[in-house]
């Protein structure tokens, strides 16, 4: 019974102390890092991979070790698909276009477009070599990691699986408090 109080008044004590901290522009706030910590590791770990599974006319074979090491060729006419994806992208998606790449040139005019309110809408239209300072693989918001690892699959029914490195990175420093990608919860993200 005393354990419980002590964890109560300890709780008690956390929520107290952040909330006379929440002010915009406010620096970093230990309390609020302490009484989210379990919710922003478990969302630090989902961050590092992205699982996708669509249906419709898609014809696709992908095999890629970051955007400069991308492999394969790919065309959709309106693929439907589901998304655990980048950038905590969740939901329905409707992707159209055509894309190949041969390690590092490669063209696309890619869309995603359509979908639900957790997924960001893209138009892609590259042709060269892709950079990291393209709007989609803007590091803190873009739909798309240009560092991501994996491939995907698809004759009608696709899929693909990423797993993200600076995400594993994040999670790792998560561990000590240290949020490279600032993407932790924290007060303000529950009062949106």
């Amino acid at each position: 019974m005393k354990k419980f109080f002590a964890v109560m008044a300890a709780l008690m004590m956390i929520f107290t102390l952040a909330a006379d901290e929440m002010v915009p522009g406010r620096r970093t706030n230990w309390s609020e890092k302490i009484a989210l910590y379990l919710p922003n590791r478990i969302l630090d770990l989902l961050d590092i991979f992205t699982v996708t599974v669509g249906v419709g006319p898609v014809v696709e074979a992908r095999l890629m070790g970051t955007r400069l090491a991308d492999v394969g060729a790919g065309y959709s006419a309106g693929t439907y698909k589901l998304y655990k994806d980048f950038n905590r992208q969740y939901g329905i998606g409707l992707e159209d276009g055509w894309y190949w790449s041969l390690v590092l040139i490669g063209e696309e005019e890619y869309t995603l477009r359509e979908g639900s309110l957790l997924v960001d809408k893209y138009v892609e239209c590259r042709a060269g070599i892709p950079t990291p300072e393209m709007r989609a693989y803007d590091y803190f918001t873009g739909p798309r990691d240009f560092w991501a690892i994996g491939g995907s699959l698809g004759f009608g029914i696709d899929a693909g699986v990423y797993i993200h490195p600076v995400e594993w990175v994040d999670l790792a420093l998560g561990f000590f408090m240290i949020d490279i990608r600032e993407d932790d919860l924290n007060f303000d993200s529950f009062s949106r």
